[in-house]
């Protein structure tokens, strides 16, 4: 029985020496992780240090002269403001077929035309093709009156064309 016992306390003592020994080796195991992982951590920094402030010659610099901006985009409307001239008007421009009063129509073999006055009583004569007013041309002189034909645009841009008739007031009529 004592040499059970032995036996027993023999193999007690050599299970506490191999687990002090375990022990203290996953100790220095623990310890060696934590080195290890501290190197990985210290090179993963020295990385990013490295990267961040790495010298400028051997790094990438976007050169914005000469390109286009990149977050505007390249398909625009352009809207076209067209700057029409004022055109001063000259002669029978200046005047609009309601602002001329006909006065005589005279009908020849080789000639046309129509002798009008202004609210001044300012006389004038104008033959078929005269242009009158902004948008006017004397399309035809007839007996009786004076025919104008005045063009505007509608808002598809289609010219519409209106006619104006100025009638000559015969005698004793205002």
């Amino acid at each position: 029985m004592m040499q059970l016992s032995r036996t027993y306390k023999f193999i007690f003592l050599l299970t506490a020496i191999f687990a002090i020994i375990g022990l203290q080796g996953m100790d220095v195991f623990a310890a060696e992780e934590k080195v290890v992982e501290e190197q990985k951590e210290l090179k993963f920094t020295e990385k990013m240090a490295a990267i961040l402030f790495q010298d400028s010659g051997d790094s990438f610099v976007y050169k914005r002269e000469g390109r286009t901006d990149p977050f505007v985009s390249f398909v625009q409307e352009k809207v076209l403001a067209v700057k029409t001239p004022v055109e001063e008007l000259t002669g029978m421009r200046k005047f609009e077929p309601g602002q001329l009063t006909v006065v005589a129509i005279i009908l020849g073999a080789a000639d046309k035309f129509a002798m009008v006055q202004d609210s001044n009583n300012q006389g004038y004569i104008i033959r078929e093709g005269l242009l009158l007013g902004r948008t006017g041309v004397v399309e035809a002189v007839v007996p009786n009156k004076v025919i104008v034909k005045n063009y505007t645009y509608n808002l598809a841009g289609d010219k519409i064309y209106k006619t104006v008739e100025m009638v000559l007031n015969q005698e004793g009529e205002k």
